[in-house]
């Protein structure tokens, strides 16, 4: 069932909250959108596929499941820094410095697990198809302390 707008409107208001959890229902993956620490002062949404985030989902494309460029935040990097391609044009001209490094304006793409704002995280999703609506609310404390290894 497709989300409505007064849906989507609840969602963002949760989701700017300090406390907040939403859990969403990707093809066959459950996408858990909470807020946490990214450092002392600042909080982001962390996105879960399946309740996990692994390290080798930000390097390798073959491990990863098939949703997480769809509901991770694109983000794109200069491979080389403004001061260096100054510098190479300098050099070379900018004829010159296109010719020998071919690579010299191109950007690196990458997916991140986090959201700054709320809003942001709503544009992406709402352009989704078979996203689904779990719970607003998501998980409490104490559902995780159930499934925790370490409390058995």
């Amino acid at each position: 069932m497709a989300i409505t707008k007064e849906q989507w409107a609840e969602i963002e208001k949760h989701l700017a909250g300090l406390f907040s959890s939403v859990i969403f229902k990707y093809g066959e993956f459950e996408i858990t959108v909470t807020r946490g620490r990214v450092s002392e002062s600042k909080t982001s949404l962390v996105v879960y596929v399946d309740d996990v985030i692994k390290g080798a989902w930000f390097i390798e494309d073959k491990e990863r499941p098939s949703c997480i460029p769809d509901v991770w935040r694109k983000r794109t990097r200069a491979k080389y820094t403004s001061k260096s391609i100054k510098n190479a044009e300098k050099i070379w001209g900018k004829r010159r410095a296109k010719k020998e490094m071919p690579e010299l304006y191109e950007k690196n793409e990458y997916h991140v697990c986090d959201f700054s704002t709320a809003k942001s995280l709503v544009r992406q999703y709402n352009k989704l198809e078979n996203l689904e609506l779990i719970k607003i609310g998501g998980k409490s404390f104490a559902d995780y302390i159930k499934v925790s290894p370490w409390t058995q």
